[in-house]
């Protein structure tokens, strides 16, 4: 039963084991499982770049290239973050001056503002508009 009988019989030809050693293995037996984690597969480590090399031996190329260009897709998210939360901030900060925010946003003209898109509706549907 299992894998040896299969192999055995010669249903299949080949087994391979799925990981080549523990990660939380001794510290002197290192593998490229127990390198990965330490480099790459812990939340101690998001800040560090990430072994290309190492993933792309471990598990193949199309999982190497795509954790490269996941990296570079990242990489080229983070400007435009920066640029998004510097414009948010800038927002929140200048709302009580810009007036078409405080128009829009004022809770006594939003019920002038609700009938006078109505009656705007209303006139445009009247007239063909």
């Amino acid at each position: 039963i299992g894998i040896n009988s299969l192999i055995a019989n010669n249903i299949y030809e080949a087994a391979y084991p799925l990981h080549d050693g523990e990660y939380d293995s001794p510290e002197g037996d290192m593998n490229d499982r127990k390198l990965l984690y330490q480099e790459w597969a812990r939340y101690g480590v998001f800040y560090k770049f990430q072994p290309i090399d190492l993933i792309r031996k471990y598990f193949g190329e199309k999982i190497g290239l795509y954790f490269a260009w996941l990296g570079l897709y990242t990489s080229f998210l983070i400007p435009s973050s920066v640029i998004g939360v510097i414009v948010f901030l800038y927002g929140c900060a200048t709302i009580e001056e810009d007036i078409p925010s405080r128009e829009m946003c004022d809770q006594q003209n939003a019920f002038t503002m609700f009938w006078i898109s109505t009656h705007q509706f209303q006139f445009n549907s009247e007239h063909g508009h």
